[in-house]
């Protein structure tokens, strides 16, 4: 059991399933480009990496000069289906009511600009569940930089021993490091047992679902 008085989340395959939205972005934004798109497994994998980052992995020298407008009409298209093809993981909404419940103060620190996180907490009726919702917009720097977890804990006004953070990959693992607070990793992205076995995590779980039981609820 892991004792906590704050929980922070990352967003995409932590708390959301947005692969389909991504796919659809990433499809759109190469048919407008002449580009051969990347394979779903592809996207899936670059889903928790910065656009600017990951578009240039997910096509190499073919993108060459050209990564900026490609960003631009991605997000034009994400403005239009990204909420709508996001889903809550199982369990999720579920969990989050009852950590709210429990006077656990919430958070969650994205790469994603924060409108397209609130847009789907709106759409659950969860977004009262949230002290703050922090996006790609308002973070000092990405992951695994820690400013925005600091931020976070700022706005939650708990110490970093008082929080955990929870995400998929091992960027948010090396975030939480880097912000010296404990992490919790889920396995509902593409992250595998062993690849978070060289990054400090206090628990790995299959879902955010199990977290309750993880923290005594």
């Amino acid at each position: 059991m892991i004792q906590t008085r704050a929980v922070i989340f990352d967003f995409d395959l932590t708390l959301a399933d947005s692969t389909p939205a991504f796919d659809a972005c990433h499809r759109f934004a190469a048919a407008r480009l002449n580009l051969a798109p990347p394979s779903l497994d592809a996207i899936r994998r670059s889903i928790g990496t910065p656009l600017p980052i990951a578009v240039p992995r997910l096509y190499g020298p073919q993108l060459e000069g050209r990564v900026d407008a490609y960003i631009e009409v991605y997000q034009a298209r994400a403005d239009e289906v990204m909420s709508g093809l996001t889903v809550m993981i199982p369990g999720a909404a579920e969990i989050l009511r009852k950590l709210h419940d429990a006077s656990l103060p919430l958070a969650i620190v994205s790469q994603k600009l924060r409108y397209r996180v609130e847009e789907v907490l709106i759409r659950e009726g969860l977004l009262d569940c949230f002290a703050s919702v922090l996006g790609a917009e308002e973070v000092p720097a990405f992951k695994p930089e820690p400013g925005g977890l600091l931020l976070a804990l700022d706005r939650l006004g708990v110490a970093r021993d008082d929080a955990i953070y929870v995400g998929d990959t091992t960027i948010d693992a090396d975030a939480a490091s880097n912000a010296g607070l404990r992490f919790v990793g889920v396995l509902t992205g593409s992250t595998t047992r062993s690849d978070f076995a060289p990054h400090a995590s206090d628990a790995l779980l299959d879902s955010v679902a199990e977290l309750p039981d993880l923290l005594g609820l």
